[in-house]
C-alpha cells in the first residue's frame, strides 16, 4: 500500500514539474523570437502535410499567424502575400517568385520580402508589373518545381525569379508522424532543440560547413535529383513562354572569403547548361557585416536589410528582361 502510494506521489509531483516547465516555456521563454518554437508555430499553423511523394507540405490557404514578430498571411492558394488575380490586366508583366524559406521571408515582415520590395522598386521605376511568392519553408528544388507546376504555372507568368540556396540539394524531407508531446507540448520542442544542439556540437554530426558541402558529393541522391529538376524548371518556363532566371543567394554566415564558391560554380554550370541565365547575388553582400543581415543570432536567415540588398541587385538583372517584354509582348512598359 505504501508503494503504491510512493508511486502514485512521485507521478503526480512529475506531472507537476512537466506542467511548470510548460507554463515557464510559454510564458515566460517564449518571447515570439525562439527560432525552435517559431519555427513548431510555423508548422502548426501554416503548413500543412501534403501527401505528393513530390511535395510534402505546403501553406495551407488563408492562413495567418504571428512568426517571429512578423504577420504571415496566405492567400487561397497557400501563397505568402494578399490574394492575387487569377490574370493580369493589359501591359502587366507577372513575376513568379520561386524559392524556399529565403524566398518565403521567415523573420521578414511581408513588406521587406524580397518579392514585394523588388515588385514595389520596378512599380516605382514606372513598370508596370504585379507577382506572387511561391516560397515555402523547407523546400528543396523538386518541391518548388511539383509547387510550380501545380499553382504556379497556372498565374501565368511572364518571369519566373527562381531563387536558389545551397541548401535546395538536400534529399526530400522525412515526413514520419509525430508523437503528441511534439505536436502539443512547446517544452518538448525547446528541450529537444536544446538537447539536439548539444549533440551537433560536442557528437560526431558534421558542423554546417561539413553538412553542406556532403550535399553536393558526386553521387549525393538529393543532388542529383536537384540537377534534373534545375533542368525541369527551365522546361516548366518554356511551356508557358516565360524568362526563366536563377538567383544564387549566398549562406549569410561567412561572406569574405566566401566558403562555398566551388558550390556556386557547380549550380551555375548546371542552369547554364540549360540556357539559362545564373546571377550570384553575392558580389553585392560579401563586404557587408554577415551579423547585420541575420533574423538573429543564431538564425542566418535573411533579414529586412539583408532583402533589400538582394532586392537591388535583382532589380538590376529585371530591368532588361522587362524591356525586352515591352518591346515584344507590349508588358512591363
Amino acid at each position: 500500500m505504501k508503494v503504491a502510494f510512493n508511486i502514485c506521489l512521485i507521478l503526480a509531483a512529475s506531472f507537476i514539474c512537466l506542467l511548470g516547465f510548460e507554463a515557464l516555456t510559454r510564458l515566460v521563454l517564449d518571447d515570439g523570437m525562439l527560432y525552435e518554437l517559431e519555427m513548431w508555430k510555423y508548422a502548426r499553423e501554416v503548413k500543412v502535410r501534403d501527401l505528393q511523394p513530390d511535395l510534402g507540405h505546403r501553406h495551407r490557404p488563408k492562413a495567418d499567424a504571428q512568426l517571429m514578430g512578423v504577420d504571415v498571411r496566405t492567400d487561397s492558394h497557400g501563397l505568402r502575400g494578399a490574394e492575387i488575380p487569377a490574370t493580369t490586366q493589359e501591359g502587366v508583366a507577372r513575376i513568379a517568385f520561386v524559392g524556399d524559406s529565403t524566398t518565403m521571408g521567415w523573420g521578414v515582415a511581408e513588406k521587406d520580402t524580397f518579392a514585394r520590395q523588388v515588385l514595389d522598386l520596378l512599380a516605382k521605376a514606372g513598370r508596370k508589373v504585379d507577382g506572387f511568392n511561391l516560397g515555402v519553408g523547407n523546400y528543396n528544388t523538386l518541391q518548388e518545381l511539383t509547387l510550380f507546376r501545380e499553382v504556379g504555372a497556372g498565374l501565368k507568368p511572364d518571369v519566373v525569379v527562381l531563387s536558389y540556396f545551397i541548401n535546395d540539394a538536400e534529399p526530400m524531407p522525412n515526413y514520419a508522424e509525430n508523437g503528441w508531446l511534439t505536436e502539443h507540448s512547446a517544452a518538448w520542442v525547446v528541450l529537444t532543440y536544446r538537447v539536439d544542439s548539444v549533440f551537433r556540437q560536442f557528437g560526431d554530426v558534421p558542423d554546417w560547413r561539413h553538412y553542406y558541402r556532403n550535399l553536393y558529393e558526386p553521387k549525393a541522391p538529393g543532388w542529383l535529383v536537384t540537377q534534373k529538376a534545375l533542368a525541369d524548371f527551365a522546361v516548366e518556363a518554356k511551356k508557358i513562354d516565360a524568362k526563366l532566371l536563377v538567383f544564387n543567394i549566398p549562406e549569410l554566415r561567412e561572406l569574405k572569403p566566401y566558403p562555398f564558391a566551388d558550390i556556386t560554380d557547380k549550380v551555375r554550370k548546371v542552369v547554364e547548361a540549360q540556357g539559362v541565365p545564373f546571377y550570384d547575388l553575392l558580389p553585392g553582400m560579401e563586404n557587408l557585416d554577415p551579423r547585420t543581415l541575420w533574423v538573429t543570432v543564431p538564425d542566418p536567415h535573411p533579414n529586412a536589410n539583408a532583402m533589400t540588398a538582394i532586392s537591388k541587385d535583382m532589380v538590376a538583372r529585371l530591368l532588361p528582361v522587362l524591356d525586352e517584354l515591352c518591346r515584344t509582348k507590349g508588358k512591363g512598359c
